[in-house]
């Protein structure tokens, strides 16, 4: 997990800066690992009242 620094635009138009985590998840591509992802995505959404919450996909290559 990484800290960071996230911001978004209140209904009154007013930018909203806040303190963000940003966590790292490395899996393979299958729809099941994606449609994890996607959940854990709405439950946090849902639990801590936020508008959004950004999930990023991106295909890579690791070796350990």
């Amino acid at each position: 997990m990484f800290a960071g620094r996230g911001q978004w635009r209140g209904p009154d138009g007013r930018i909203v800066r806040e303190a963000a985590r940003i966590v790292l998840i490395v899996t393979d591509a299958r729809p099941e690992a994606v449609a994890a992802l996607r959940a854990i995505q709405e439950a946090y959404r849902s639990r801590f009242a936020q508008n959004a919450v950004g999930l990023v996909l991106s295909q890579s290559c690791a070796l350990f």
